[in-house]
């Protein structure tokens, strides 16, 4: 009797696509109250009903199908991961590993949202209840697909960028542009994700599909009123697009923004975030890089040459200055200097003092900056040491014969020194 039953509920649930009707003897098994075998096989107490509409054989069946499904699913999706890590081996791509990855966790609860669907037809469940068990299992289906997408998404962003690092290799533009593009795609990827989502899960119930048709009939109004409302937010999301398409800025990239100095540390769809060299943290809006100028040192290459002016006297030894400077990038600077560039030039001069640049390179702008400071420091040290390299302040003085006053000695008056000619006093003379 009870395998009549459940052959009947089978048959029940192909109906509706075959288009057959089952007759009296199904129509007994759905309405177990009006004289179905099933319910006359059960005993009494279980058709009591003590919450709800459902009776205590149909609670009971419900949690056991619960416990039942979750077993079964999590049983199945080990065997699943077990026979896909296998069929994975098999083959050279790296698509399906991620694929493979992203399917644990979010397989089980699509299986366990199937099966607990399915087998609460067998509970003949009132049509409000099995509507509310629908309810549960498509959603939770809708959250597990879009867990599924979420992880997808990410490891896959992760799996192409090793990849290209280790094909591009010392290719520090190439890695860095294609990291900009996927977070920005990520995050886009994602955000649809949600909102996709959560409709879904909205559009289920009756009262929000009411008010979703009531915005589509007033679609016009609502438009141009949200529109209105978002279009910074409109502007500064497509801003966003346009700048991990045309990259002005990668993340990574040493940039002068707001005359602060530090590197891009991460981009999303509404800003940027800058990391300053003193740690702190500079939260420019992603329209500014497109619409104001600034400086990016590492657009092309992370390379970067650096300068140190100096003062010193016009008696200094340039060529001294150039010797020393090579043995300070060739040893105390050896770690920092990349070892393209250096030199010593007189680029300016005054009235007192010439000015020396040393110009040295570095790989990247961190070095360049700490080479810099270096080479500084014991270029000055060096200067000190010259008896003419730093500078000094130099006077003459020229008075008119007339002015001049004869001094006393034992030998004689002096004579007056001509105009531009320095006066020699002996030793011992004071002036009278």
């Amino acid at each position: 009797m009870m395998l009549r039953n459940l052959v009947l509920t089978l048959l029940l649930l192909l109906a509706p696509s075959t288009g057959f009707a089952l007759g009296p003897a199904a129509d007994s098994v759905l309405n177990p109250g009006q004289g179905s075998p099933l319910q006359e096989a059960l005993p009494p107490f279980l058709s009591v009903r003590p919450f709800g509409l459902l009776e205590l054989w149909q609670w009971l069946g419900l949690v056991l199908l619960v416990v039942a499904a979750a077993v079964a699913s999590r049983l199945l999706e080990k065997v699943g991961l077990r026979l896909g890590a296998s069929a994975v081996r098999l083959t050279s791509s790296g698509w399906d590993d991620q694929m493979f990855s992203a399917g644990k966790g979010p397989l089980r609860f699509t299986l366990l949202a199937m099966m607990g669907s399915l087998g609460s037809r067998v509970l003949l469940l009132p049509p409000p209840a099995q509507h509310g068990v629908d309810l549960a299992a498509r959603s939770l289906a809708i959250v597990a697909v879009a867990w599924f997408v979420l992880r997808f998404v990410k490891l896959s962003a992760h799996f192409l960028e090793q990849k290209v690092v280790r094909d591009s290799g010392a290719d520090v533009g190439r890695v860095r542009g294609l990291r900009t593009q996927l977070v920005v795609m990520r995050r886009i990827i994602e955000a649809a994700t949600y909102v996709l989502a959560v409709s879904l899960l909205l559009l289920q119930f009756e009262a929000v599909r009411n008010v979703g048709v009531s915005l589509l009939a007033s679609a016009g109004i609502a438009g141009l009123v949200l529109g209105l409302a978002a279009q910074k937010s409109i502007s500064t999301l497509l801003a966003g697009i346009q700048l991990s398409i045309t990259q002005p800025v990668r993340i990574g990239d040493t940039v002068i923004v707001e005359n602060e100095w530090g590197w891009i540390e991460e981009i999303t769809l509404t800003y940027v975030v800058v990391k300053v060299w003193d740690l702190r943290r500079l939260v420019v809006p992603m329209t500014h890089f497109l619409d104001k100028p600034f400086q990016n040192w590492s657009k092309v290459s992370p390379e970067i040459l650096g300068t140190v002016e100096l003062y010193a006297d016009y008696k200094t030894d340039v060529a001294a200055v150039r010797v020393e400077l090579v043995r300070i990038l060739h040893n105390e600077g050896r770690e920092l200097w990349d070892g393209k560039a250096q030199g010593v030039q007189v680029t300016a001069c005054s009235e007192r003092a010439m000015t020396l640049r040393a110009l040295v390179s570095a790989a990247d702008s961190g070095k360049a900056w700490d080479l810099r400071c270096l080479v500084r420091e014991k270029l000055i040290a060096f200067l000190q040491k010259q008896p003419q390299g730093l500078p000094v302040l130099r006077a003459e003085a020229s008075l008119p014969a007339e002015m001049v006053v004869p001094l006393a000695s034992p030998a004689g008056p002096l004579s007056a020194a001509k105009p531009g000619e320095n006066v020699v006093v002996p030793h011992g003379t004071r002036a009278g």
